[in-house]
């Protein structure tokens, strides 16, 4: 019988399930933390149901309790019930760097493996994913058992297992803390975290008033920042997104927000409208789900996009990182614009092109804002809606690189080079789109929006 370390307890019976199911099955010298938090100086905790030292590597692993069938991609998985949220497969991910990286941070660990698992509780629960990681790491509670019992250890010449092991339990021991998960943020109750990054965790949470679901962006600030100045900059910048919703309210094609609220001593927490439905990436990458949509409905999902673009440019707002990702499609075809946190907003004081560089795609980014940040404008969107029309037509992106844009003073190839059922006027749309200089594109949303129309 496994050893068992109790940090915190556990949530619910499916975790309990699986700590007694692994500690019955798994090897005497083998180690089972549950319900442990690894926290950071900004205050965000990354949380963790199980953490298993074996022979091969350290698996981090979540517990879910679903039934009936999953169905989903890399980026959406759709439950029994209809309810379609992001797949826990890239937040495990994420989680088992972070112990990664800080297991490395000692000589003698640098080369243990940490490797994520997504453990199912109900036996008769049946996955269909369309993710080829996810089938390798979503699994029921006895094939995870002989995925963690497989494996091998990868160890430096001359180290010994016991000393390893030890000293890996040593560290979490020392590192980690019970787990205190937030069941309740004032009117909220929390249901469970969908996202994680290190600017907000991202939460599925019910108003327990009027019973309806929203998701609360949480986002940490320093409150050790030495200055009152500083510590109110990085409250205006967390805020970003917040200001630019509440500029556009009420459009179909943009996601609602409610005014955001401090919570604690470091967390701001900003309401949004729970849009179900899966992310234009999903679609895009899933095998069946480019092929999936016919013409009428790509230029549909274009349409709504230019619409949603209007109405911000309209009004002050440019999104800046417009790609498939900030993009939700339900299943019924309503588009919603999400993540304005990159977002310049007309009359703000804050500046924040020097903070966001590092989070664009230089796929979906026109050339000028690669190269300064601050050169964002209504034509900068545009260019990044038409790579994004470009991919919904084709199945491919123009180019891998910027410099293939940059050498050709534009798109290196025309959609209907990939494509060549399109009709020919395509091109001369994504073509304007995506000019290179910003002068020569469309001059407006509305402009696109009447050759997209001709198109249909």
């Amino acid at each position: 019988m496994a050893s068992v370390h109790k940090v915190g307890e556990p949530v619910d019976d499916n975790e309990r399930k699986a700590i007694s199911y692994f500690a019955r099955h798994l090897p005497d010298h083998y180690h089972i933390y549950h319900n442990l938090e690894l926290p950071t100086r900004s205050g965000l905790s990354y949380e963790y149901d199980l953490i298993i030292i074996g022979d091969s590597a350290v698996h981090t692993i979540e517990v879910k309790g679903y039934r009936g069938r999953i169905r989903g991609n890399a980026r959406e998985w759709e439950l029994e019930s209809g309810h379609i949220g992001p797949s826990p497969v890239p937040l495990a991910n994420t989680k088992a760097r972070v112990v990664a990286s800080r297991l490395h941070l000692s000589d003698a660990l640098k080369d243990v493996r940490v490797q994520p698992l997504i453990v199912l509780t109900d036996d008769q629960v049946k996955v269909e994913l369309d993710d080829d990681q996810g089938r390798q790491v979503v699994l029921h509670l006895d094939e995870a058992l002989t995925f963690i019992l497989r494996s091998r250890r990868h160890l430096n010449e001359g180290e010994s297992l016991p000393d390893v092991t030890s000293l890996i339990c040593e560290k979490l021991s020392r590192q980690f803390q019970p787990l205190h998960r937030q069941d309740q943020i004032r009117e909220y109750k929390v249901l469970e975290t969908v996202d994680k990054n290190d600017r907000y965790t991202l939460l599925l949470a019910e108003h327990q008033l009027i019973l309806v679901r929203f998701a609360l962006k949480v986002y940490n600030f320093d409150i050790y920042s030495t200055s009152q100045a500083l510590r109110e900059m990085n409250k205006e910048r967390v805020l970003q997104d917040a200001k630019a919703l509440y500029r556009l309210v009420c459009h179909p094609n943009i996601v609602r927000a409610a005014p955001p609220f401090l919570w604690g001593d470091n967390q701001i927490v900003l309401p949004l409208e729970w849009f179900e439905g899966y992310s234009l990436r999903g679609l895009l990458d899933a095998k069946d789900g480019n092929t999936g949509m016919d013409f009428s409905r790509k230029i549909g999902i274009m349409c709504h996009i230019c619409e949603a673009l209007h109405h911000a440019h309209t009004h002050g707002v440019i999104h800046r990182d417009l790609r498939p990702n900030n993009i939700i499609v339900s299943s019924q075809g309503d588009v919603k614009l999400v993540n304005f946190d990159c977002a310049r907003v007309e009359g703000s004081n804050m500046t924040i092109s020097h903070r966001v560089r590092q989070y664009l795609d230089e796929h979906y980014t026109a050339p000028e804002v690669l190269m300064s940040a601050g050169a964002v404008s209504r034509a900068s969107d545009l260019y990044a809606a038409g790579i994004i029309l470009f991919e919904l037509l084709t199945g491919k992106i123009p180019y891998q690189h910027i410099k293939e844009a940059t050498a050709a003073r534009g798109l290196p190839v025309r959609p209907t080079q990939i494509n060549p059922h399109l009709p020919a006027k395509v091109d001369a749309v994504v073509g304007r789109m995506c000019a290179y200089r910003s002068e020569s594109r469309y001059s407006s949303a509305e402009e696109v929006l009447k050759d997209l129309a001709q198109l249909r």
